[in-house]
């Protein structure tokens, strides 16, 4: 309960501020303009999600060892680039290249892995061939490059998967609602969580739950699946699984859930899902503890993508409502995989 708490305490400014929107910011951390390589022996692998990690050790029984910590994307990012967990093995000598640690620490974050055989693994979504060699990695996928041709093979529904196009407007980046428009009872209730040590930002390697409006911001794929009287919104950003009633008779619960899904009723609209959420934060006065969202879901005309658009109202929050939009795009034979969240090496 005490995580919940901090986790709705945080909610409000979690999902519309743009400092604190996203899981974390690793250009915060890393330098983006800096190149760094280094070549050693992997001695620890952590392939789980929020990221990849793993340990590289150079001049290994030297004096001058080195343990470096070696971090990449999320496992649902390489994975959708042909990339697994069978191409490091332990103990292979390697060669890294990517982005130095701010502080001067020995970490980096990897553009490109060298493997034994020669082999280079593109492991980032934005980097070209550093070597010559055979070359494993692709960002067809990500980058909106697979799309099924025969529009026959397309969705006939908004049911089904949906993934993000990283660099596409609309899509990656998209979803996150932001305002400047908060009430003064806001930003005292920001200023006492300050003054306590709670709120801000998780940290990159956090596997607590977040708000679920919040993190269809995420750069992760949805699903929405039919299952008669509710339909599931699965979010592959940590595991994340939304009810939404559809049965009209059934009648809301005097008590809502205070967690970070909430009570969620639908119906059609046409074509389009309509969602009402009702969803718990803290900070309220007179029992005033809770927010709604309306959503909307449609399937474009060329059946190729998800459309989404969200409205926030909280008027003890904030002077004005918030509304946001995106989008995702089918991609043929993709599927949600389980987030499987581990933290840090």
């Amino acid at each position: 309960m005490q995580l919940l708490k901090i986790l709705a305490l945080a909610s409000p400014f979690l999902m519309l501020s743009p400092q604190a929107v996203s899981h974390h910011s690793w250009a915060s951390i890393f330098d983006a303009d800096g190149d760094i390589e280094i070549e050693g022996v992997v001695t620890r692998i952590l392939w789980r999600n929020p990221h990849v990690q793993f340990q590289v050790t150079t001049d290994q029984g030297t004096p001058a060892e080195t343990v470096w910590t070696i971090e990449s994307n999320a496992v649902a990012r390489l994975t959708r680039m042909g990339v697994d967990e069978d191409v490091l093995p332990l103990g292979a000598h390697v060669k890294v290249a990517g982005f130095p640690s701010l502080s001067g620490a020995h970490e980096i974050f990897v553009n490109h892995l060298l493997l034994p055989d020669q082999t280079e693994v593109i492991m980032s979504r934005t980097a070209g061939r550093r070597w010559t060699g055979d070359v494993i990695g692709s960002t067809d996928a990500l980058h909106g490059g697979v799309v099924e041709d025969e529009i026959s093979r397309r969705p006939t529904s908004i049911f089904g998967s949906w993934h993000v196009i990283y660099g596409a407007e609309g899509s990656h980046g998209a979803g996150r609602g932001r305002t400047d428009d908060w009430t003064d009872h806001a930003l005292a209730f920001r200023a006492e969580q300050e003054a306590a040590g709670l709120g801000g930002r998780p940290h990159r390697h956090d596997c607590s739950p977040r708000q679920a409006l919040s993190i269809f911001g995420e750069p992760y794929p949805i699903a929405l699946v039919d299952l008669g009287d509710t339909i599931e919104i699965r979010l592959e950003f940590l595991d994340t699984y939304r009810t939404v009633h559809m049965d009209p008779d059934k009648p809301i619960p005097a008590e809502i859930p205070k967690d970070h899904l909430g009570y969620s009723r639908g119906h059609w609209l046409g074509d389009t899902l309509v969602v009402e959420t009702i969803i718990y934060r803290e900070g309220g006065v007179d029992g005033d503890d809770y927010m709604q969202a309306h959503e909307t879901f449609h399937l474009s005309a060329d059946r190729n993508r998800l459309a989404y658009s969200q409205v926030i109202v909280d008027p003890l929050m904030m002077k004005t409502p918030t509304m946001t939009k995106k989008w995702w795009q089918h991609i043929p034979g993709l599927e949600l995989q389980p987030y499987d969240c581990a933290g840090a090496i």
